[in-house]
């Protein structure tokens, strides 16, 4: 029955992101409370400068952000409607349609990668077998996981499909320990990985950032 639920959960998200990409921007807003576009942008600080690869770039807040630094970032979704919708809201930007599990760049060539509200593809062994070839040996993989407004129906309606499809429960306040499988994955795929809490207005939100190393997970909160 589980199973099941999690296949569900996953074709529905599958539709999301293809034939209903149109309706995305509007339900994330709906949803968040109009928090969505501040927790897509909330790791741009960490990343800075650095050359980066956005994987699954969506509807483009992050291509937006970064259109006065076109040399230095190009994003990557599967597909094709949100790519349209990314075109759309990002004119200058640099984008181009793959999979996370064979991505068209040569070894060592980013400096940073970036993942917002990661579908189970990024946790995907393969995907992170290309995460460790592509990023450069300092690299950093930067992970948006999740939002969280206090009783907030958001926040049930993601804690369930966390739960289901993640095999956990997403609270930010409560900071993800070595126990989320997620960690373990990127942890056996030889990232050793920092998490910590931001403050958006009355929501946070989680940010994984992991580097090339065999090393065990700090966790803090800012």
């Amino acid at each position: 029955m589980l199973q099941r639920m999690q296949a569900l959960v996953i074709w529905a998200f599958e539709r999301f992101y293809h034939e209903a990409a149109f309706t995305y921007d509007l339900v994330a807003w709906l949803m968040s409370q109009g928090y969505w576009s501040q927790w897509v942008l909330a790791a741009l600080p960490d990343v800075a400068d650095q050359h980066l690869l956005e994987l699954g770039c969506g509807t483009g807040y992050v291509q937006q952000a970064r259109q006065d630094q076109p040399s230095l970032t190009i994003g990557l979704d599967e597909s094709r409607q949100m790519l349209g919708l990314s075109r759309r809201r990002a004119p200058q930007a640099t984008l181009v349609r793959a999979v996370a599990q064979a991505l068209p760049y040569a070894d060592a060539s980013w400096s940073a990668v970036l993942s917002t509200f990661p579908a189970p593809y990024l946790f995907d062994r393969r995907t992170l077998a290309e995460l460790q070839r592509v990023l450069t040996s300092d690299g950093k993989l930067y992970i948006v996981d999740g939002g969280s407004i206090p009783n907030s129906l958001y926040a049930m309606i993601i804690g369930l499909i966390y739960r289901l499809v993640f095999g956990r429960h997403s609270n930010p306040e409560a900071p993800t320990s070595q126990l989320d499988p997620r960690i373990q994955r990127l942890q056996e795929a030889g990232f050793r990985v920092n998490t910590h809490i931001k403050q958006v207005g009355r929501s946070q939100v989680q940010i994984f950032i992991a580097e090339k190393a065999n090393q065990l997970i700090d966790i803090r909160l800012d």
